[in-house]
């Protein structure tokens, strides 16, 4: 029997992206025919989530003096189908989008987001039928969403609002589903069932598109490759003799050498008995975990587990709860803790979403010196240099001066490196560092961790991925069921996050 196909095709000529003045894409000419599976590839900047905003009818061709430009939505039998009635049948995931949910406050419980895909609306605002009741039930049964079903979803972490709006894609009846680095943030489970559904879209005819940067986010399903630079189609083809640099991490990097900064013989953090809340439940409780001087952690857990409140709490975003002790090297009760965050570098996707603001890249790495959102006065000749310096360490090749709005998931990941690193920090708090990144950089900016802690900057890492670490971290701390235990020995915890790992062999 042939398989039905209820997919759109989509066809583009001469279609281009010109924002703030400078064309970020094309123009291109790019046919997808409908139920057909596309896999974009390219370096970070290339133009890849540009792509998939003008794919989506979320951004239009920018109009040129010929007028002959075009993006067209067709049905499985050919016929045109206007972009007004295509919109609600195509759906959009990634990083950008949902970050707009912290954006603009979008709350909503757990249930009721999953819910607004039956219908692709942004806000609960349709009745249900029974039948489309049904199929939410079943969306969150399939992601293991039903004890979160009551939650809010701001509340949530990265990757359990990741794993939501998957649902709520699936929600509805799509004709065309865009992923944007779906599988950052999930666990190995996650995956499997994600992987599973993309199979089901398959089966239905369901045209997908997909930007990866990980060789193990790339399922059989991908036949045909789009490889992107410079805003332009570098090759379109078979995947199989596609240029696969950007998905392959190769080897370590370069590492270089850093200046040593001064050693102390104290631990970095002791916790014991350390119980974590959030929203007045518990999510760690009874913790004892010792950061040695001169010790590199890797944090290891699913989706909520805790990994994300950890680091935070370390941070000093979130409090401890009263109960226990914590010790934090260098720091005394009745001083702010502003102090012992000066003395630490933070990355985060949480973080990297809170920066709503139109900065610079220079005054974004500026912000970090200053541990502020935003800048109330104009930075110096000395703090732009620094800002300088920390940007060309961690490899950043854009503009200075560019908007951070303007760059791509992994730029901005970049550039929030450069923050993290302004202040020449005694240690380092990770939270899947690489996200975002291509195979290149990931190789770079592992390099780069090495080199700092070669030097004496201690790594605290919280990753999903094995080849996320570098080789100098040798202590696991996992995270199960709000407890934590402690692995010490380097090859058991390699082998630990090897097992956890979703890397497929």
């Amino acid at each position: 029997m042939a398989r039905a196909v209820n997919g759109f095709r989509i066809a583009c000529h001469r279609a281009a992206l010109v924002l703030g003045g400078r064309t970020v894409l094309g123009p291109l000419d790019l046919d997808i025919p409908a139920g057909s599976r596309l896999l974009l590839l390219g370096p970070n900047g290339a133009g890849k989530t540009q792509l998939l905003k003008l794919l989506g009818g979320e951004r239009w061709p920018t109009p040129t003096a010929r007028g002959d430009e075009y993006r067209h939505y067709y049905s499985a039998d050919g016929a045109l189908v206007e972009t007004t009635e295509a919109l609600p049948r195509i759906e959009f995931i990634g990083g950008e989008r949902q970050d707009k949910y912290y954006r603009y406050d979008w709350n909503f419980t757990v249930q009721r987001v999953v819910s607004t895909g039956v219908h692709n609306t942004v806000r609960p605002i349709v009745r249900l039928k029974p039948a489309e009741r049904s199929r939410v039930r079943a969306l969150l049964k399939r992601f293991s969403l039903e004890r979160l079903a009551r939650r809010r979803f701001l509340t949530l972490s990265y990757g359990e609002k990741r794993r939501v709006l998957i649902a709520r894609a699936l929600a509805g009846n799509p004709a065309l589903i865009l992923l944007d680095e779906v599988h950052n943030g999930l666990d190995t489970q996650t995956r499997r069932v994600l992987d599973r559904e993309l199979c089901r879209l398959a089966q239905r005819g369901t045209t997908l598109v997909m930007a990866a940067h990980r060789v193990d986010d790339v399922s059989s399903l991908f036949g045909r490759a789009v490889v992107l630079r410079d805003g332009q189609i570098e090759y379109d083809g078979p995947l199989a003799d596609a240029p696969q640099h950007w998905l392959t991490l190769e080897g370590q990097g370069a590492s270089c050498a850093l200046p040593s900064i001064a050693s102390s013989e104290q631990p970095l953090l002791e916790l014991r008995d350390a119980w974590l809340y959030r929203d007045y439940r518990p999510v760690i409780r009874g913790l004892d975990w010792t950061v040695g001087a001169g010790e590199h952690w890797a944090i290891l857990g699913a989706n909520g587990s805790g990994k994300s409140t950890l680091l935070q709490a370390v941070y000093g975003l979130l409090p401890f709860a009263s109960r226990g002790q914590v010790r934090r090297r260098g720091y005394e009760l009745g001083v702010h803790i502003e102090e012992w965050r000066r003395r630490l570098g933070f990355v985060s996707p949480e973080l990297q979403t809170e920066y709503l603001d139109d900065l610079s890249v220079e005054e974004f790495v500026v912000s970090g010196e200053r541990l502020s959102f935003g800048l109330l006065r104009r930075a110096t000749a000395a703090e732009r240099r620094r800002a300088h310096a920390a940007l060309e360490l961690v490899g950043f090749s854009g503009s200075f001066g560019a908007s951070v709005r303007i760059l791509s998931y992994g730029q901005r990941r970049l550039v929030l490196f450069a923050r993290a690193l302004v202040l020449k920090p005694e240690a380092l708090l990770l939270d899947e560092p690489l996200t975002g990144l291509d195979a290149p950089f990931r190789a770079q900016v592992r390099a780069l961790l090495s080199s700092l802690a070669q030097s004496g900057v201690q790594l605290l890492v919280a990753a999903h991925h094995a080849t996320d670490l570098c080789p100098e971290i040798g202590h696991l701390l996992e995270i199960r069921n709000g407890r934590g235990r402690i692995l010490l020995r380097n090859a058991v915890a390699k082998s630990r996050v090897d097992r956890h790992s979703p890397i497929r062999r």
